[in-house]
């Protein structure tokens, strides 16, 4: 995730953004950005590399867009080696816009970097990486670390993430952030999945394209619920002590358990300590 650090300058209208309420700058940008999503094999490995990519891809252009704008003065890109990288770097060399991005044995954040340096003339020096966390929470402590060790002053940070891990991230970075007085905090993503009917095979974007098979987005959703509930499996105090407890309302864990019982091969493993 790339994140924006020091001054918030944009007017918000209310759309999709989390934080203090759901709102969006006025130019359709926000700041930001990082992809983390679970995905792993011929035909299918290259649909889910394009499914990955599609959401990477649109999200570094927000975040160069939001820096070039002068919205973001800092963009920080979040991510190491983990089970979907190597459907990235399939989709980076498969692009044909960036066959001059290395990809071998590279993370993650170093390829989303380079992308925006050579493809967006976002300065080497507004690009901080963090190249070592490889999941959710270690993204934020060790971004916010990252952040610690440089001269900057602090005062905002705007996540852009894949929409399905909103939540989970947003509580990452407030627990991580917990000693910061005074930073505010808020989420962007970009874009809101929709499920054009009951019958629908596809979740989409909101241009219509397909980004998840309704069974692969029910397994994220499931995946994401896991982990915010505080349980022994889940990142709150009883788990892996990532996020602060989360209080999720009776009806929406109705609704999990039903779905639970009903796709009980759905589930992304939580992290474990």
């Amino acid at each position: 995730m790339v994140q924006r650090a020091l001054g918030v300058k944009p007017a918000f209208r209310a759309s999709r953004c989390a934080g203090s309420r759901r709102r969006e700058p006025d130019r359709s940008v926000s700041c930001a950005a990082r992809r983390r999503v679970t995905f792993a094999g011929c035909r299918a490995a290259r649909r889910r590399a394009r499914a990955v990519w599609q959401r990477s891809a649109g999200a570094i252009d927000i975040a160069a867009t939001a820096f070039q704008d002068g919205l973001a003065d800092r963009l920080l890109v979040s991510g190491g080696v983990g089970h979907s990288t190597p459907h990235l770097r399939q989709a980076v060399r498969e692009d044909p816009r960036y066959g001059d991005v290395s990809t071998d044995a590279r993370p993650e954040s170093a390829i989303i970097a380079e992308i925006l340096r050579r493809h967006h003339a976002v300065p080497d020096a507004a690009i901080l990486i963090e190249a070592e966390s490889t999941n959710c929470g270690e993204n934020a402590e060790f971004s916010v670390s990252l952040l610690k060790l440089t001269p900057l002053k602090l005062r905002s940070v705007i996540l852009l993430q894949d929409p399905t891990m909103q939540r989970r991230t947003h509580e990452c970075f407030r627990r991580s952030l917990r000693d910061a007085s005074g930073v505010r905090i808020s989420s962007y993503a970009p874009f809101v999945p929709t499920v054009p009917d009951r019958d629908a095979r596809n979740v989409n974007d909101e241009d219509g394209r397909a980004v998840w098979s309704v069974r692969r987005f029910t397994a994220l959703i499931l995946g994401e619920m896991c982990r915010l509930h505080d349980d022994e499996h889940g990142y709150g105090p009883r788990g892996a002590d990532f996020i602060d407890h989360v209080d999720i309302p009776n009806d929406v864990m109705d609704a999990y358990q039903r779905l639970a019982v009903a796709h009980p091969h759905s589930f992304r493993e939580a992290w474990r300590p």
